[in-house]
């Protein structure tokens, strides 16, 4: 009780700068409703003069239609003070001066303050937190988490109000406080704040900190946490502000302060959340990565295998199960790698990786995939050579072109499919167009949605699955590329990818690679085949045996590399990449610096991201996913072997 008795150190300056620190509106409002203080955070809440609120009714700033029911409220609450947080089950409004009215929480807390009480309004405009809740409704559960962390520290006022001395003791408490921490005002006055709050291993840093508040005058927030009468430790979020006498001598600091324990162990299970998801993430990509082999690995030796039958199955009566088996093993193949796509997308495990290079490089490669696909329908292929030197992952915008160009012929039945660049500033565009069926107005959003097909209720897989457009709308978003679709139903569509333009090249270097893929070597090739399933290798050499190659085979980089130390010299080497050991791309750069040559080279891998081969800056080497269309596997090793042909060569 001594406490009490001591005289009061703070002037009614004192008492300005104790609620201007508060940092919402707060008013002091006796019992009879007559506003008797305010800061200055409600001077600009509410647009009034200090002299125009003082000994004014509270209802002043309460709209017209409830003042007369406030009063009564008003006088029920001053026969019953306690601490009221009114907006956690009230929509509260007040009044501004010019009439207009906005949303508030309010809380009340009763002081004993010079011997009377008094009532500690705290008003927060809330209006803009209001205009948020929609907004955030569509968040993600992580960021819907945080909002309500956000929600809770604006909305509930802690209402925390403490001064200490210069010496660290206690000289004003609110009630709030004393149901915090358990212990009464009798108890707190006079208390030494360190030795009764804060936990023993934070004491000394703590007291250093107030002892620099003291010479310096440091007003900053700051977090720490507190001991209650029970034992039980609070993290609370402080806001300082020295107090000065008349003259200018700090003689204690005034605190408000919110209670922010919840939130705090809220903010840790969600970054413990993270951790774990982020864990379960690295797993699937290592699922991903090991199925993207494994699972088309027998797929590639079962096409290679189909490819063998099929030659011998020729002008045999039996030559249509050999193709419709062919047809059914390509869609397996086009299932397989959709799904696989769309599950790396969604993990995360694809990263785009943004360079700049020139997209002619890309067209010719585009040309030289689909060329034969458009004329075996008696379609044109018109692709307009390009100067541009463009930004984007090389790989994943070729995805996206394909997908449109590969839809284009499977949709048109007459005419032909254009490609065409356009150049606006800093941004080229690549339209796709065709003369085919068109798209539905209705449907044009609709077919980047997964499985969503036009005119295909019985999955005729002839007519893809559905997944291709959901790729490519997941590929545009990771490259950040502006996807477009413009069609007419019966004249035709144009889809369009829009990515970054840095430059031209030469003219020169623009002209288009003409291919003339598919005729046949004059001399006997010899092909070195090297993979690690005996399965491959033995459906391979078969194939390519009966297509006059001569065909040697290693199921390892060190068997490969003993061959060539003991003469072999191959006219091509065509290398899984994941192999045991050396994967593929080491393998080939140990047999080209033995043979002293840049041998043709076709690396052919189960990764359809196939990162690490695209990184690789290997001359003369033609990548190929699983599982690999054999037509475009003997067509490649023609062409590569004519691009050297020297049947003078030893063997």
């Amino acid at each position: 009780m001594a406490g009490k008795q001591k005289k009061q150190i703070y002037s009614e300056q004192d008492l300005r700068s104790l609620f201007d620190a508060a940092p919402d509106a707060t008013l002091l409002v006796n019992t009879d409703g007559r506003i008797e203080w305010l800061n200055a955070q409600a001077e600009k809440l509410f647009g009034y003069q200090r002299e125009e609120m003082l000994d004014q009714p509270v209802e002043l700033l309460i709209p017209q239609r409830f003042q007369n029911s406030h009063v009564g409220h008003r006088r029920e609450f001053a026969d019953n003070l306690r601490v009221r947080a009114m907006g956690s089950s009230l929509d509260l409004c007040a009044r501004h001066k010019d009439g207009s009215e906005f949303p508030v929480d309010v809380n009340l807390s009763p002081i004993h303050l010079l011997g009377r009480m008094v009532v500690s309004a705290s008003i927060r405009d809330i209006t803009k937190l209001k205009n948020a809740a929609s907004e955030l409704a569509d968040t993600v559960e992580q960021l819907r988490s945080e909002k309500d962390f956000s929600d809770n520290l604006i909305t509930t006022q802690q209402g925390i109000v403490l001064v200490l001395d210069s010496k660290g003791r206690i000289t004003l408490v609110n009630p709030y406080f004393e149901d915090l921490t358990g212990y009464s005002a009798d108890e707190l006055i006079g208390a030494d704040w360190f030795d009764t709050f804060i936990p023993e291993d934070e004491r000394p840093t703590i007291q250093e900190f107030f002892a620099q508040v003291m010479r310096e005058g440091i007003n900053r927030g700051y977090v720490n946490a507190l001991v209650t009468k029970a034992g039980d430790q609070r993290l609370i979020q402080w806001h300082s502000k020295t107090m000065e006498d008349a003259d200018g001598s700090i003689v204690g600091v005034l605190n408000t302060g919110y209670d922010v324990t919840e939130q705090e162990a809220a903010a840790a299970a969600l970054r413990a959340a993270k951790k774990e998801a982020d864990r379960a993430t690295g797993i699937k990509t290592r699922f991903l990565a090991a199925a993207s082999h494994d699972l088309r690995q027998p797929l590639q030796s079962m096409g290679l295998y189909l490819s063998v039958l099929s030659q011998q199955l020729q002008k045999h009566k039996n030559q249509d199960i050999g193709i419709k088996m062919r047809q059914s093993l390509d869609t397996m193949a086009e299932i397989l790698d959709a799904l696989l796509d769309i599950s790396k997308l969604d993990s995360g495990s694809i990263v785009a990786e943004p360079c700049e290079f020139p997209l002619q490089k890309l067209l010719d490669q585009i040309a030289a995939d689909n060329s034969p696909l458009a004329a075996e329908k008696g379609l044109s292929l018109h692709i307009e050579p390009t100067p541009l030197i463009v930004k984007s992952d090389p790989a994943l915008l070729r995805r996206i072109v394909e997908n449109f160009v590969g839809n284009a012929i499977r949709y048109t039945e007459s005419g032909e499919v254009s490609i065409v660049i356009r150049s606006d500033g800093d941004s080229a565009s690549i339209d796709v167009s065709d003369s085919g069926v068109g798209i539905p107005e209705d449907a044009l959003e609709t077919i980047f949605e997964e499985y969503f097909q036009l005119e295909n209720p019985v999955r005729d897989r002839s007519k893809g699955l559905g997944l291709g457009l959901a790729i490519v709308r997941h590929i545009a978003r990771l490259l950040d590329h502006k996807l477009d679709v413009q069609s007419v139903p019966g004249q035709g569509s144009t889809f369009s990818v829009s990515l970054p333009r840095v430059g031209v090249v030469s003219e020169a270097a623009t002209e288009p690679v003409v291919s003339d893929a598919g005729t046949t070597t004059d001399f006997a090739a010899t092909v070195l085949i090297v993979d690690d399933d005996p399965a491959v290798i033995d459906a391979t050499v078969m194939l390519l045996k009966i297509e006059g190659f001569d065909v040697q085979s290693a199921l390892h980089g060190d068997d490969a590399l003993a061959q060539i130390e003991d003469g072999l010299r191959p006219d091509i080497v065509v290398s899984d990449y994941r192999l045991p050991g050396l994967d593929g791309i080491e393998v080939v750069r140990r047999i080209r610096h033995l043979v002293g040559e840049d041998l043709p080279t076709i690396l052919i891998t189960g990764d359809t991201s196939a990162k690490d081969i695209a990184a690789v800056d290997l001359a003369r080497c033609t990548v190929l996913h699983k599982p690999v269309n054999s037509e475009r596997l003997i067509s490649l090793i023609h062409e590569s072997c004519r691009s050297t042909a020297n049947p003078a060569r030893s063997h």
